[in-house]
C-alpha cells in the first residue's frame, strides 16, 4: 500500500472514529504527560534515539516535526532523509505542520528554530535540502515572526471553531490553577487551552478525551504501516514501526477537528511522484512569502509528477492557454491578442567579447545575466515578438540554472548544447527545446540541430544563428506548439505599476542609483548600466563599450534592473556552477528610475514565476518597460551611486 493510500485510510478512519467517539469524561493532570511534546520541546539525539529504539541516532533532528515522524516510520534508509527520494513526502507532512502552525499558535521559539537551522546548514556543507527548506519556510510564519494576538471567541481560535472539544466551564471547573491564573472569561479560556492546555494533554470537555481517541488512531496508523509496500520491503536493520500518529496532542486534535485536509494535495501528488535529477536541491516549501503582515494564499504548485500540469495539478490537457490580458506580461506595453498568446523564446547569448554584438538581444523582455565557469557570464534573453528575426544568435550552450529562469515563462528554449548537470531536466517531456548539438554535452537528443546555420563573418563557436522562420519550422516538425501550453504558462509574473513609481513612498530607504556597477558580480564582462533622466531608462554597456543589437545597432536599455543574491556552489574540478534559484529567504536590489531599494525574492517550483518583495513584505511594482536580471553570486555585491 502506497502512503497515498494509507493516509487516505488513516484519514477515513480517523473521521469514522470521531463520528462514533462517546470517551468518558477523564479529568486530565496539569503535569506534562510522559513522552516528548514535538510542538513545544527541541528533543536531543538522545531522545530522539530513544524514541524510536534504534542506535543509529538521527543526529540531524533535535526538532522532532511531523514531517519527519511519518518519513522515518515509512522506513526510508537514514541517509536518504531530507533527500530526493523521499521529498514528497516531506512536503506532504509538512503541509500538515504548516497547518497546525498557522491555526493555532503553538509556542516555537524563533530563536531556537532559527539556530536549528542554521547549524543543520552547517552540517549540510551549506546545502539547503527539501528537509532544510521546509524548517526554514517556517520562520517566516507571523506565530513564530512578531507573533500577531490571535483573535479568539468563546468558541473560535484564529477561525478555528474548538467547539466539539472544549467546554468553558468544564475547563474552568477542571483546571483549578486556571481559576486565579486566567479566570472565567470563555475567551481568556480557550486561548488558555489551545496555546498551552492542548500541549499539555489538558481535556477540554467532558466529551473529548484526547489520550483514548490517540490511542485507536495510533492503533490504525500501526495496521496501515504494516500493510504497506514500504515495510514489506524494509531492510532487517531499520527499525519496526511504532505505531504513532504523532508525539503531539496538537495533531490528534488537528486531526479530530479536521484541520489537516490532504484531498486537494492528494490529488496534486501521487506517492510514486519523481523528480528529476536536477531537483535535488529543489526546495518543497510549505509557506507562502510574508505579504503585508500575513501569509497571503500563493498558489503553491508541490510538484510536476508524470501526467500532472505543474500550474494545475489536475491531469495535462494539451491545450492551448489563452491570454486576454491586453498588456504584455512582461513588460506591461499594449499587446495584441496574438502576441499575448504567443509563447516566447528563451535565447542563450554568449557575453565573450569576439561575439559582440548579438541578433536579435535587442528583442529580450527580459534578459538575464548569470556566471557560469572559467569566470565567464552568459545571458538569456526572454523575446515575445520574435517572428520576423531573420538573424537570432550567436548561440551559446545552456546552463542547468537557466532552466529554472527559462521555465516560469514557457518558452521554447534556443541554445547550442550544454552540460551534463542539465540531463533529467532539458530532455524531460515537457521540455521544448532546439538546440545546434547534443542537448548537455556528452548526449541527450539535439532537436531541431538541422535549422541552426553558420555565418563567415565569424570564427566558431560564435557564428552558429537560427531565424524565426527556422523556429517555426523546427517547432512543427518536433510537434511544439507556438502558443502558450495551459498545462505550464503561469500567468502570474511580474506586478506592474499604474503609474510610474519612482520610489518615492520608500523615501530615504531609496538610495540613489544613477550608475550600476556589476563588476564584482560578473568580472568578465563588467557588465555596467547608467540611468538617463531624459527617458527613465537605465543604458547597458559590457566591457565598458555599449552593449547593442547587431540588427538595429541600438543600446540594450531597461526600465527596471533586479539582482538578486543567489546560493551557488562549484559541482567539479572542471568549475561547472550551480545556482539554487529556488528560494525564500535571499535578497537583492531592485533599480529604477535612478533608485535602489533592497529587496527578497521568492520562488519554490520551477514552473512558478520569481516574484520580488520590500522589506515590509510588499511586493514590488514594476515600471513600464523591460527588465535585466543580474543573478548574483552571494558573497559578490552591486555597487551603485
Amino acid at each position: 500500500m502506497k502512503g497515498k493510500e494509507m493516509m487516505k485510510k488513516l484519514i477515513a478512519a480517523a473521521a469514522a472514529i470521531a463520528m462514533c467517539f462517546t470517551a468518558p469524561s477523564v479529568q486530565v493532570s496539569a503535569a506534562a504527560p510522559k513522552g516528548v511534546e514535538r510542538n513545544t520541546v527541541f528533543t536531543t539525539p538522545s531522545q530522539m534515539t530513544a524514541e524510536i529504539g534504534t542506535g543509529s541516532g538521527i543526529e540531524w533532528s533535535p526538532l522532532y516535526l511531523t514531517d519527519v515522524e511519518y518519513s522515518f516510520w515509512n522506513f526510508s534508509a537514514e541517509d536518504a532523509l531530507g533527500g530526493t527520494s523521499i521529498s514528497s513526502e516531506l512536503v506532504k507532512d509538512g503541509y500538515r505542520n504548516l497547518e497546525m502552525l498557522l491555526d493555532d499558535g503553538y509556542t516555537y521559539d524563533y530563536n531556537t528554530l532559527s539556530a536549528y537551522c542554521a547549524d543543520y546548514l552547517t552540517k549540510k556543507n551549506g546545502t539547503a535540502d527539501s528537509y532544510y527548506s521546509i524548517l526554514h519556510s517556517c520562520l517566516d510564519n507571523p506565530y513564530l515572526l512578531n507573533r500577531p494576538a490571535a483573535v479568539v471567541t468563546a468558541t473560535t481560535y484564529n477561525g478555528r471553531d474548538y467547539a466539539k472539544v472544549f467546554d468553558a466551564g468544564y475547563y474552568y471547573k477542571n483546571n483549578p490553577d486556571l481559576q486565579k491564573t486566567v479566570g472565567s472569561d470563555p475567551a481568556a479560556l480557550l486561548k488558555d487551552f489551545v496555546e498551552r492546555g492542548i500541549a499539555e494533554g489538558r481535556q477540554g470537555n467532558a466529551s473529548f478525551d484526547v489520550k483514548a481517541y490517540a490511542k485507536k488512531i495510533d492503533a490504525q496508523s500501526m495496521e496501515t504501516q504494516k500493510e504497506s509496500t514500504e515495510y514489506a520491503a524494509k531492510s532487517a536493520s531499520w527499525p519496526e514501526p511504532v505505531g504513532k500518529y504523532s508525539y503531539s496532542w496538537a495533531n490528534y486534535y488537528g486531526l479530530y477537528l479536521g484541520h489537516y485536509d490532504y484531498s486537494a494535495y492528494d490529488e496534486v501528488v501521487p506517492d510514486d511522484a519523481s523528480e528529476s535529477p536536477d531537483d535535488s536541491m529543489a526546495v518543497a516549501v510549505n509557506a507562502a512569502p510574508l505579504v503585508g503582515g500575513t501569509l497571503a494564499a500563493q498558489g503553491i504548485q508541490w510538484t510536476y509528477a508524470t501526467g500532472l500540469s505543474p500550474i494545475t495539478g489536475a491531469a495535462r490537457t494539451g491545450a492551448a492557454y489563452t491570454e486576454t490580458n491586453p498588456r504584455s506580461v512582461y513588460t506591461n506595453e499594449p499587446v495584441s491578442a496574438a502576441l499575448a498568446n504567443q509563447r516566447p523564446l528563451a535565447v542563450m547569448f554568449p557575453t565573450d567579447t569576439v561575439a559582440q554584438p548579438s541578433y536579435g538581444i535587442g528583442n529580450a523582455d527580459v534578459l538575464y545575466e548569470i556566471m557560469e565557469e572559467s569566470g565567464i557570464s552568459r545571458q538569456m534573453g526572454i523575446i515575445q515578438n520574435w517572428q520576423g528575426l531573420s538573424r537570432i544568435g550567436n548561440l551559446r550552450s545552456c546552463r542547468l540554472y537557466y532552466l529554472y529562469a527559462a521555465r516560469e515563462w514557457d518558452p521554447i528554449l534556443i541554445h547550442f548544447g550544454g552540460v551534463v548537470y542539465m540531463k533529467g531536466t532539458i530532455d524531460s517531456p515537457e521540455m521544448t527545446n532546439l538546440s545546434g548539438t547534443y542537448e548537455y554535452g556528452v548526449g541527450g537528443n539535439a532537436p531541431g540541430s538541422g535549422y541552426f546555420f553558420r555565418t563567415a563573418d565569424r570564427a566558431a563557436p560564435h557564428n552558429a544563428y537560427i531565424s524565426a522562420s527556422r523556429v517555426i519550422q523546427a517547432s512543427q516538425q518536433l510537434g511544439y506548439p507556438l502558443n502558450l501550453r495551459a498545462d505550464y504558462y503561469n500567468k502570474r509574473h511580474f506586478l506592474f505599476s499604474t503609474g510610474v513609481n519612482t520610489l518615492a513612498q520608500y523615501g530615504a530607504g531609496a538610495a540613489t542609483a544613477n550608475n550600476i556597477n556589476l563588476a564584482q558580480v560578473f568580472g568578465y564582462t563588467k557588465s555596467a548600466l547608467t540611468y538617463n533622466a531624459a527617458d527613465g531608462l537605465y543604458y547597458k554597456t559590457i566591457h565598458g563599450v555599449k552593449q547593442v543589437d547587431a540588427l538595429t545597432g541600438k543600446q540594450l536599455t531597461f526600465a527596471n534592473v533586479i539582482v538578486p543574491n543567489t546560493i551557488w556552489h562549484q559541482n567539479d574540478k572542471k568549475g561547472y556552477l550551480s545556482f539554487d534559484m529556488l528560494g525564500t529567504t535571499q535578497d537583492g536590489y531592485y533599480f529604477t528610475r535612478g533608485k535602489a531599494i533592497h529587496i527578497r525574492w521568492w520562488k519554490t517550483q520551477a514552473y512558478e514565476p520569481t516574484r520580488y518583495f520590500d522589506d515590509a513584505g510588499n511586493e514590488i511594482q514594476l515600471n513600464t518597460g523591460k527588465t535585466y536580471i543580474a543573478i548574483a553570486q552571494a558573497g559578490k555585491n552591486v555597487a551603485f551611486n
